[in-house]
């Protein structure tokens, strides 16, 4: 009997090495099956969208190309869009490594925000058009975590969600795809600003940068009427107006747009003489730019980053503001309210974290079925 031993233990052996195997070469067909890009397919589509559309809740962008490759914003009149960010949206999908497979369940893809629709406006869906009749690409996005950078996601009609390596600027927000601010001048470029009958402008040995609101003079006429805290109130706001003009909404001019007194302010810079006209509506304050290049002004900035203060070229720039109306940010037309009042000037609002995402917790481990 002992002589069979060897045999059974040598079956044995055998046995659980082709188990191993077995159970080995489903592994690896399981993470090579997690493993490569998400959409290798858009590697081939990306030069060929022509839209793009941007779904969250109850809001929607929608972006389309231009017969000269530029970008414009059809959700708002078709304003210039930014065409960096464009790309980056692409190839940021196209990009996407997967990571791992997660739940299948539609009933549990609301805790990964990959609902839809979606009543409570969390998940984000991203279609891509080709100039082919054919059925758009589809994509939701879900929870994004920053460390290390992660997006869940799934395709529409597949209910697999998915955690890949990557991100994509997929945000619902016009003022994401285009640059909001208009001008951002050196303090430098300010000669003087006209309100109301009354004019600011530096003293003539007041310091080129870091100015305070005693390095300017205020001058009135007889038209309005003026106080001396009104006026000093003037001298710390008006100067500072070209070093932050903003907008939080834009649309095409309007053909019976006419400028109110109170909304219209006249700025005289080193290079232009720059005039803001405005009307207040029921949305806000809505305002057009009139451009008047000064003849051999100083030279524009060239290659300007986002947010530095730059010197524009007048006459390009009068061609990109034209035919267009900016509603001003409500901080800016309270601004303009209190300086006619004896109320406490406000502060400005800081800037936005256009990059920043809310950082949101991994998925449990039963999520990973």
């Amino acid at each position: 009997m002992n002589r069979f031993l060897p045999i059974l233990a040598i079956a044995a052996t055998l046995l659980t090495l082709l188990a191993a195997w077995a159970i080995g070469d489903r592994i690896a067909t399981s993470s090579r099956a997690t493993q490569g890009l998400m959409f290798p397919e858009l590697g081939e589509l990306a030069n060929a969208v022509q839209a793009i559309e941007l779904v969250q809740g109850d809001r929607t962008v929608n972006l389309e190309r231009a017969t000269d490759g530029t970008w414009k914003l059809t959700s708002r009149d078709g304003y210039p869009a930014d065409l960096e960010l464009v790309r980056g949206l692409i190839v940021g999908l196209s990009q996407l490594q997967k990571d791992q497979a997660l739940t299948r369940k539609p009933e549990r893809h609301g805790e990964l925000n990959l609902t839809w629709p979606d009543p409570e406006g969390r998940a984000r869906l991203i279609r891509l058009y080709t100039a082919s009749e054919g059925k758009p690409f589809e994509v939701i996005i879900g929870q994004e975590r920053l460390m290390p950078r992660s997006s869940y996601l799934r395709r529409i009609g597949d209910d697999q969600a998915w955690r890949c390596r990557g991100g994509v600027n997929g945000d619902v927000d016009f003022q994401r795809w285009i640059r909001r601010d208009l001008l951002s001048l050196p303090a430098t470029e300010f000669l003087a600003a006209r309100w109301l009958g009354l004019t600011v402008t530096p003293k003539p040995n007041a310091p080129s940068t870091n100015r305070r609101a005693d390095d300017f003079t205020v001058a009135t006429d007889a038209s309005t009427v003026w106080t001396p805290d009104q006026a000093k109130a003037a001298r710390g706001v008006l100067p500072e107006w070209p070093s932050r003009l903003e907008f939080d909404d834009v649309r095409a001019a309007k053909p019976d747009f006419t400028p109110a007194p109170d909304r219209t302010l006249v700025f005289t810079l080193k290079g232009a003489i720059l005039t803001l006209q405005g009307r207040k509506e029921e949305t806000g304050t809505w305002f057009r730019l009139a451009v008047q290049p000064t003849p051999g002004a100083t030279a524009p900035t060239k290659d300007p980053k986002p947010g530095d203060p730059w010197v524009p070229d007048w006459t390009a720039f009068a061609t990109k503001v034209g035919g267009w109306e900016y509603r001003m940010p409500e901080w800016r037309e309270s601004q303009l309210e209190r300086l006619r009042s004896d109320e406490p000037e406000p502060k400005a609002p800081p800037m936005p974290d256009l990059e920043g995402k809310d950082r949101l917790p991994p998925p449990s481990s039963s999520m990973q079925r």
